[in-house]
């Protein structure tokens, strides 16, 4: 009888003030918020005056300083990543630059030894004319006799139409048609 009574007055004491009050804090809090007052916020300073509640908040509070000096190393750690990261990419664009300055440079040396060899060609063909205009028809002829028709073409191409003329004329009929057909061929 007295444990049934110990339970009607429990269970008297949650439905007639515990829950009551637990409502009227839910609605006063809901209220609170609307005004713009961080409720949250504020129960945590008001409990953090109360000392058993005071002792669980620093708890968590030194945990929190100890979270915010690793989370403070670690950003220290990802801006000093950062900051190497921006140091390479400037060196890698500078040796970009390098790399294609070079290869302007390449470029530039490939042209000035394309244009030393056509010269040095031009100088070549330029002294081949001279020794068979200087030659007389018949001596070109008898030398030209023993070069392959590539060879001979090369040299007539060089030289003004009355010398390949006069030399044609002392060749061989036969391969004379031959350089003829060609020339023409070259001409077209």
């Amino acid at each position: 009888m007295k444990q049934n009574e110990k339970s009607n007055r429990m269970v008297w004491f949650l439905l007639v003030v515990f829950v009551p009050f637990v409502f009227a804090l839910t609605v006063f809090g809901i209220v609170l918020s609307f005004m713009g007052v961080d409720v949250w916020e504020e129960a945590k300073n008001t409990s953090k005056n109360m000392p058993i509640i005071k002792n669980i908040f620093s708890e968590k509070s030194e945990v929190a300083v100890t979270n915010n000096g690793q989370e403070k190393q670690w950003k220290s750690k990802f801006d000093e990543q950062e900051d190497y990261i921006k140091i390479l990419s400037a060196d890698l664009q500078k040796k970009e630059k390098e790399v294609t300055d070079l290869k302007s440079n390449i470029a530039l040396l490939e042209k000035q030894v394309e244009d030393a060899e056509t010269s040095e060609k031009e100088e070549e063909n330029e002294q081949l004319k001279k020794l068979y205009e200087a030659m007389s028809a018949k001596d070109a002829a008898a030398v030209m006799s023993e070069m392959n028709n590539n060879q001979i073409m090369g040299i007539l191409m060089l030289l003004q139409s009355e010398t390949q003329a006069a030399i044609l004329a002392k060749l061989d009929a036969k391969r004379a048609a031959e350089l003829t057909v060609l020339m023409a061929n070259k001409s077209l």
